[in-house]
């Protein structure tokens, strides 16, 4: 008889909040009475699931800026998510938990090395955390494109999963995975969500006060009844439970260990699914499209339909693209001679950043010979910029309409430091050329303008820099 399944997926993750000059999170206005909203989440949403048993019934990603703040101050908290994705992967050979890019950037709008970078970071974190391979990553607000699938598929990812409206098809069957050719003959599969119960989950609270209810009138009449296997998704972000609605996280214990017991439905998740399956039907994917925006990726980038009024998001893009190139620019010209493969030691950085490998270590490693302590110094600098220059792109700068919020003035802060770190590497004075690109952005941070803004940031931050 065909078995139908259900999974819960949840979307766990915080972007960077930590100042770049101290490494810790300054108090946040909202978030009493903790001081950040990282512990307040935590409190609410990540232990309390934790505790309860649900990280190991569902399918979810962590973000890596999330597990790295949890390795210091909720310690308790990721063993136990940890420890839940190893009891699956022992007892069916995969585990439920999937990677993600590591700074969260909209992947479509990035070059494909930042592609690349983002994308390796993330499983090496993934590795750092869980022990193993991931099987599967879940790309942020699932924008896609197909050079994003190709760089996945390279790194050994075997799928993903995306909402049915970045489907190219009309016939498109929710409770079946497709596989998607990519250039060189590789392929990636991808597992499409429930668009109607997900969203109930996320939008309609009344949905999820009872779960024998939400069986009976969101779930059941989503199988097909074609004769085949199938599997429902649904997909929500995970803070939703406990954190965005009070007492989820119980109803999510009890609808996948107790309510659904009752019904003949099983629980499962991707990884676990394409182990027991072949996947055979293929499908083309929509380019440059999301879970959040019907308009493919503008959200991040420019005005759209949901953020109406966001004159300043084109111009903080196109103002951090071009620093990225002036960064990008003095990296490489200073790597090609410093250091042996400046691609691999920019991926390999990451180990130190995770504290798998000191830096004295890494430079043995990647650097040229004959070093001196001054090149050493000028070097770490430059890593670190890069490593800024990518935090800057973090995808929350851009989702919200304001431009005087916590998220765009956090990435000015990353931008800011990735410019002191690359002068003080250099002897460059970078700067002046980029602050009239500042000051086209339209908004205002804290009553003051962007290139205003900005340019204090670089003082202070210098500043720090040279009194080290």
């Amino acid at each position: 008889m065909p078995s139908r399944s259900f999974c819960v997926h949840g979307h766990f993750y915080q972007p960077s909040r930590e100042d770049p000059l101290t490494g810790r999170i300054p108090n946040e206005i909202g978030s009493e009475p903790y001081s950040n909203w990282n512990e307040r989440v935590n409190d609410r949403c990540y232990r309390p699931n934790a505790e309860i048993g649900n990280f190991g019934k569902i399918s979810f990603n962590i973000g890596p800026t999330l597990t790295r703040w949890m390795d210091v101050y909720a310690t308790d908290t990721i063993k136990k998510i940890v420890d839940a994705d190893r009891i699956n992967l022992i007892r069916h050979g995969v585990g439920n938990a999937m990677a993600q890019p590591y700074h969260h950037t909209i992947l479509p709008l990035a070059n494909r090395r930042d592609k690349e970078i983002q994308v390796k970071w993330g499983i090496a974190d993934f590795i750092h955390t869980f022990g193993h391979t991931p099987k599967g990553m879940w790309l942020p607000e699932t924008a896609v494109d197909l050079e994003t699938l190709t760089v996945l598929a390279e790194n050994g990812i075997a799928f993903t999963i995306l909402a049915p409206w970045q489907a190219q098809t009309r016939g498109l069957n929710w409770n079946h995975p497709y596989n998607v050719r990519l250039p060189g003959g590789k392929k990636i599969t991808i597992f499409f969500y429930n668009d109607a119960i997900s969203s109930s989950i996320s939008f309609s609270p009344n949905a999820t006060t009872n779960a024998d209810q939400f069986i009976d009138i969101y779930l059941k009449d989503r199988f097909n009844g074609d004769g085949s296997d199938e599997l429902v998704i649904a997909a929500s972000d995970g803070e939703l439970y406990g954190h965005h609605q009070p007492f989820r996280d119980k109803f999510l214990a009890y609808l996948l260990d107790g309510a659904l017991s009752e019904t003949g439905i099983q629980t499962t998740y991707p990884a676990r699914w394409l182990q027991e399956h072949a996947v055979e039907q293929e499908i083309e994917i929509r380019e440059k499209t999301s879970w959040s925006c019907f308009h493919g990726v503008t959200r991040w980038s420019d005005v759209c339909g949901c953020t109406p009024s966001a004159l300043w998001k084109k111009g903080l893009h196109n103002a951090l693209d071009l620093l990225a190139n002036r960064v990008d620019g003095a990296y490489i010209d200073r790597a090609r001679t410093w250091l042996k493969d400046p691609d691999e030691a920019l991926e390999d950085f990451i180990h130190v950043v995770l504290g798998e490998m000191d830096y004295p270590k890494w430079q043995s490693t990647h650097a040229t010979t004959g070093f001196d302590d001054l090149n050493s110094l000028a070097l770490r600098r430059l890593m670190q910029a890069q490593f800024e220059r990518q935090r800057m792109f973090t995808s929350c700068g851009w989702f919200f309409e304001e431009f005087d919020r916590i998220e765009p003035a956090n990435n000015l802060k990353y931008a800011a430091q990735a410019v002191v770190l690359t002068e003080a590497a250099t002897g460059q004075c970078i700067t002046e050329e980029l602050l009239p690109s500042f000051h086209a952005i339209s908004g205002s941070i804290q009553q003051t303008s962007a290139m205003g803004y900005f340019s204090t940031l670089v003082d202070q931050f210098r500043s720090k820099i040279q009194s080290l």
